[in-house]
């Protein structure tokens, strides 16, 4: 039983993962606090887009936050000779992280076992002996159990001494207010450019009164990160006609977790971004975020004095992210291919539209492709 002032478990970070972990918590019961370094609403670098994967693995609906629902993708070669390519049913589900973020949140605290301290960011961790301490600016708590959500940037994983080596992809993006013609021409299709820089691709999402417009790559590289900022400022003012107006821009890097490394310290767990759950191909990684803080949740109320939570990670969710990393390379090796293949062959825009809808899984493409399946093998496991 915890000791009065003490939780059963401590969660940091606010977002899709942190949420999730703190929800499945509060409904078994487990006295929970979150911790997040903002208050809510608060903004967050993403696309903000939901697949029917993470819409399938969410535990309740999320419509009420949904301001676009994609039925095509306008997809162009090195910001030229454009074209639309529309799906048999919704590709993409897009939100507001703003929104979409403290929705999630207020599920949690909607089950009554979990509180939540927002505006103080986690500065430090401890372990007593039996637990941890948690330490921001103004106050210190104390947790039988800890899970890391807090992001790329958190300190939860340094603190313990994982996610040393990890990769981080770079990304740019912008919020613009665009011309009412503009705005009414994206607002069910989502844009796509390939080929204008090795291994980066540009894009521009609708959200309800804005366009979420970027740029991400795989490497970090300090040459191709320069030349990624100089593609986000071509890729807007090329992408788009007519006047805009920049609401915000910022960067953003999206983490990868090394093959094999530690996403667990005995009762402490990393999610999300902060375990480096990002798909390395396309950088969704809400589906990851959700799927990991549900995984992290139960390995606390079953008992996580062994490694659960990882090997449970290792078993359902690499393979996929894996995969991803290797088939990225086609992409960075054939790029052309990629952009020429959907348009041309119906039965390659089916496979695509099933990967972006999540029906299909990039480890499924090995056994999809049969006695060629060896090819899978042979991209390599790393990006760089």
């Amino acid at each position: 039983m915890t000791a009065p002032g003490r939780y059963d478990a401590i969660v940091a970070g606010g977002g899709p993962a942190g949420a999730l972990a703190a929800w499945e918590l509060g409904r078994r019961g487990a006295r929970t606090l979150l911790v997040e370094k903002c208050a809510l609403p608060r903004d967050k670098p993403c696309g903000g887009g939901l697949t029917a994967k993470v819409l399938a693995a969410l535990p309740f609906s999320v419509q009420p936050v949904v301001e676009r629902t994609i039925t095509a993708v306008n997809l162009s070669w090195r910001l030229s000779d454009s074209s639309v390519l529309f799906g048999t049913s919704p590709l993409i589900y897009m939100v507001r992280r703003s929104r979409f973020d403290e929705y999630l949140v207020r599920q949690a605290l909607a089950t009554g076992s979990v509180d939540m301290v927002a505006g103080q960011a986690v500065t430090g961790v401890e372990s007593d002996g039996t637990g941890f301490v948690v330490r921001t600016a103004r106050d210190a708590f104390r947790g039988d159990h800890l899970i890391g959500a807090d992001g790329a940037a958190g300190c939860v994983a340094p603190a313990l001494g994982m996610m040393r080596d990890r990769r981080l992809m770079p990304a740019v993006e912008s919020e613009l207010a665009v011309d009412p013609a503009v705005a009414e021409y994206w607002h069910d299709r989502v844009g796509l450019d390939l080929g204008s820089l090795r291994g980066s691709y540009g894009w521009v999402f609708p959200k309800s009164d804005h366009l979420n417009v970027g740029a991400g790559c795989f490497t970090d590289r300090p040459a191709v990160v320069r030349a990624l900022r100089a593609y986000a400022r071509t890729h807007l003012e090329k992408r788009l006609r007519g006047p805009v107006r920049v609401i915000s821009q910022r960067g953003f890097v999206l983490p990868l977790r090394p093959i094999g490394a530690p996403i667990q310290q005995g009762r402490a767990m990393l999610v999300g971004d902060a375990g480096g759950l990002v798909e390395g191909f396309t950088g969704e990684g809400i589906y990851w975020a959700v799927r990991s803080g549900r995984m992290a949740a139960m390995a606390v109320i079953e008992g996580a004095g062994a490694p659960r939570y990882q090997e449970q990670v290792d078993r359902d969710l690499m393979p996929d992210l894996y995969a991803a990393r290797r088939w990225a390379h086609v992409y960075l090796w054939w790029p052309r291919a990629c952009y020429a293949l959907p348009r041309r062959h119906p039965a390659v825009w089916r496979a695509v539209q099933k990967l972006l809808r999540g029906e299909r899984g990039f480890a499924q493409l090995k056994q999809r492709l049969g006695a060629f399946g060896f090819i899978a093998d042979l991209l390599p496991a790393h990006l760089d």
